[in-house]
């Protein structure tokens, strides 16, 4: 199993990796070195090609290790939730409840 080197990408909008596509970063959605530096740190080259290669989306690929984009942590940390998938999940769980409240008193 190989490990991914920083140096070997290449692109701005179409990333790769030794000739190999590895992402799109077509609207500077997706932070490019918060994404490769994630990339490197927790995938092999051989395991992440092969997802890709199977059909799953690049974000869809590092979100299945813990991956966040820098946007949603950075709303979570401010609201005061934690920066991680539970995380994520207590705030759109709380945002459910309040817009449901909101609901209610409305119809009342």
């Amino acid at each position: 199993m190989s490990r991914f080197l920083k140096d070997k990408f290449d692109g701005s909008e179409y990333v790769t990796y030794e000739g190999k596509f590895v992402a799109r970063f077509k609207y500077n959605r997706v932070s490019k070195g918060t994404f490769i530096t994630f990339l490197v740190k927790n995938f092999t080259v051989e395991e992440y090609f092969s997802r890709l290669n199977a059909g799953e989306a690049p974000l869809t690929i590092l979100e299945s290790k813990g991956y966040m984009l820098p946007r949603i942590r950075k709303l979570l940390k401010s609201l005061g939730y934690d920066q991680t998938r539970q995380g994520l999940d207590k705030y759109i769980q709380d945002q459910i409840k309040i817009r449901q409240q909101n609901q209610i008193l409305v119809a009342a």
